[in-house]
């Protein structure tokens, strides 16, 4: 784990929906997570992982700029854990290859992918 010196776990919000989005970063942050983003295209995700690591991620499975594949990608060779928070279904078929991992349909309350979070850091799926 990459965990900062203060101790909090740092997570990655990869989500397009403003609204989502804030009130994600807002429930995470009061959970004691320090939150990466929250980002809205994978292409500034990816910017953001030249250089940093998070502990965990949530990522929506399709931005504006496309699927998060790529970013899902990244994460796993890194072995950073994370789950994918989508609204869509059919999302599913674009990262077929992450099927085993955490999908969270929308719309839930953000407690839900809070715990879900927990899990993650934890190092139960």
């Amino acid at each position: 784990m990459t965990q900062q010196a203060h101790g909090k776990a740092r997570a990655l919000v990869l989500e397009d929906e403003a609204l989502i989005a804030l009130d994600l970063q807002d429930e995470l942050q009061d959970a004691g997570y320090e939150v990466a983003g929250p980002f809205t295209t994978c292409a500034a995700a990816l910017e953001w992982l030249r250089t940093e690591t998070p502990d965990i991620a949530i990522l929506d499975a399709a931005l504006k700029d496309g699927p998060c594949r790529e970013i899902a990608l990244e994460l796993s060779r890194r072995e950073v854990p994370f789950l994918i928070y989508s609204g869509h279904h059919e999302d599913r078929q674009l990262l077929a290859e992450f099927d085993h991992l955490t999908w969270i349909e929308k719309p839930v309350p953000p407690s839900v992918l809070v715990q879900a979070c927990q899990k993650l850091v934890a190092g139960h799926p």
